[in-house]
């Protein structure tokens, strides 16, 4: 059986926000042809429906209480997906959905993309913990601990994991002694494009507290002369608006259209992205496609595409707010046209074209 012959699904945990692994899925099954099924899909916070290129499966509703969202989606990719089994291969998306594996039947692919091992259960989880009172702590290390045995248990049931950057491989060596294949996540590289420059920063990513948002807001506080504009939303939105009130340089926007983001970011000087060790990231690379360098943190994926003084800036791991400041004006207008072309350079490394070749191969080569 070729490639073209089989019939390739595609699950993801669920459509919550306009993230990038949301966008890495569209595009798979644009570039694959393949169907989506997914736990939930908010229409508010997440892309349109339209956007998926084929046939989709929606399994429950929004949950919105962590703890027991994560036990409603373990129901739902257990017990409400039958359909898998008229599939020839499954690409899993997520974490909660891996325990589809278990009905996936014999002699079906079981292809994995791997976006971190889970964060709050690996390396986040004295981070994550340290943000609870302490009266919580030893239930969440319980909880923690059971979600942990979930995720190994079904991992083992994959029958190839791929990853999104050689930091995420890193991970998967350190915490699940398992060595992955790396294929970087498709960047839209003819919709981001260069249409000028304009007199504002632009902030990519989620508002989202992992993403640290609120530390670049913190230090436009302190520039009044220079703009920034938030265009996106998170669990950490209520915190950056109130952040942002008073300071007439600061434009928190939430999520715009894809042809308004891609204006916004094809019209700024630079973009900003400083999240805590982040896996791989795609939104910085949105804004090199562009040809607009990122100020960014020298940790985790971040080191794969924001190389310093060519494609950006970055700030040591333990910054403060002093060094986004001198970085920011050290990212002049001339400054940031200069690194225009080693922008668009590294940004093709992670063209669309190359993503769903390498994909197609995979799924080719394996079991063919």
């Amino acid at each position: 059986m070729n490639y073209k012959n089989k019939k390739i699904l595609i699950i993801h945990d669920r459509f919550m926000f306009r993230g990038g692994a949301e966008r890495l899925v569209l595009d798979m099954a644009c570039g694959l042809k393949a169907d989506i099924a997914t736990g939930f899909w908010d229409d508010e916070q997440s892309f349109p429906r339209e956007r998926v290129p084929h046939k989709l499966y929606v399994l429950g509703k929004l949950i919105e209480i962590p703890g027991i969202r994560y036990l409603y989606l373990l129901f739902l990719f257990l017990f409400k997906t039958d359909f898998v089994k008229s599939y020839d291969v499954i690409i899993f998306s997520g974490n909660n959905c891996l325990v589809t594996a278990n009905r996936v039947p014999k002699g079906v692919s079981k292809i994995f993309y791997c976006h971190s091992p889970v964060r709050h259960v690996y390396d986040l989880k004295d981070h994550y913990l340290s943000n609870k009172p302490w009266w919580k702590r030893e239930i969440l290390r319980m909880l923690i601990f059971g979600s942990k045995i979930v995720y190994n248990f079904n991992f083992r049931k994959m029958d190839l994991v791929i990853t999104n950057s050689q930091n995420t491989r890193g991970r998967l060596l350190k915490y699940l002694n398992t060595d992955a294949r790396v294929i970087y996540p498709p960047i839209q590289t003819n919709k981001f494009t260069w249409r000028g420059q304009k007199d504002y920063y632009l902030t990519v990513g989620r508002v989202d507290r992992l993403k640290r948002i609120s530390d670049v807001v913190r230090a436009f506080q302190q520039m009044p002369d220079k703009k920034l504009i938030i265009p996106s939303s998170g669990d950490d939105m209520e915190n950056v608006k109130q952040m942002a009130r008073g300071h007439d340089n600061i434009s928190v926007v939430g999520w715009v259209s894809d042809d308004n983001l891609q204006d916004l970011v094809g019209n700024c000087i630079a973009t900003f992205y400083v999240p805590l060790n982040e896996d791989s990231g795609m939104a910085q690379l949105e804004g090199m496609a562009a040809g607009k360098p990122c100020i960014s943190v020298d940790e985790g994926g971040m080191k794969e595409s924001v190389i310093d003084d060519i494609t950006g800036f970055m700030v040591s791991s333990d910054y403060g707010t002093e060094d986004l400041i001198e970085a920011t004006k050290r990212m002049t207008s001339d400054k940031a046209f200069s690194m225009k072309q080693d922008c668009i350079n590294m940004a093709q490394k992670f063209n669309y074209e190359r993503f769903v070749e390498e994909m197609k191969e995979v799924i080719y080569d394996h079991r063919n």
